[in-house]
């Protein structure tokens, strides 16, 4: 059966690059993940380096799988405070009805490119793609055509779902 896996990228520093520890992170979780048919990512260098940590391939960039256009000091503000918030960055943008709204957007994008990439796959084929958050968790819920009035999870770095071709979601054990 087909299969989507959907990743956040390894721990990042506010400025959005990632940390030694992420670096490290990523390389090791390569020993869990199979091989995959389709390598993609946002075209944030950070998911871009996850992706090659992981998969030791160079992901096709997709920004359908990244952020809105927030700023840098937007981006920063969201670190700090999803560090604070019980549902991290996606809880922060989706209390706030502004970036909810923007985030609802990408989460659709996200949405879109999962069941484009399921198409292209061979039979018995996988895809990984190296997202964030707040889109992933839109995406997910979009998805499940659940609302986006609250977060209700957060994806941690290297954690993520995935998405079979029978419309069947799951949680990626850790």
């Amino acid at each position: 059966m087909r299969q989507v896996h959907i990743i956040r990228h390894a721990p990042k520093h506010s400025t959005g690059n990632l940390t030694d520890e992420g670096k490290i992170l990523a390389k090791e979780f390569k020993s869990k993940v199979e091989k995959y048919d389709l390598v993609l990512s946002s075209d944030k260098p950070r998911a871009i380096e996850t992706a090659i940590l992981i998969t030791g391939t160079k992901p096709i960039v997709d920004k359908r799988a990244g952020t809105p256009p927030f700023t840098p000091e937007q981006e920063k503000m969201f670190h700090e405070l999803g560090q604070k918030h019980p549902y991290g960055i996606a809880g922060v943008l989706l209390d706030n009805p502004e970036y909810r709204a923007m985030i609802k957007i990408k989460g659709e994008s996200l949405g879109n490119l999962i069941k484009e990439t399921l198409k292209k796959l061979p039979i018995y084929g996988n895809a990984l793609i190296i997202s964030h958050d707040g889109v992933m968790v839109a995406a997910e819920r979009l998805l499940k055509n659940k609302s986006l009035d609250k977060a209700g999870k957060t994806f941690k770095p290297l954690m993520g779902f995935v998405v079979y071709e029978n419309g069947v979601i799951e949680d990626l054990a850790s």
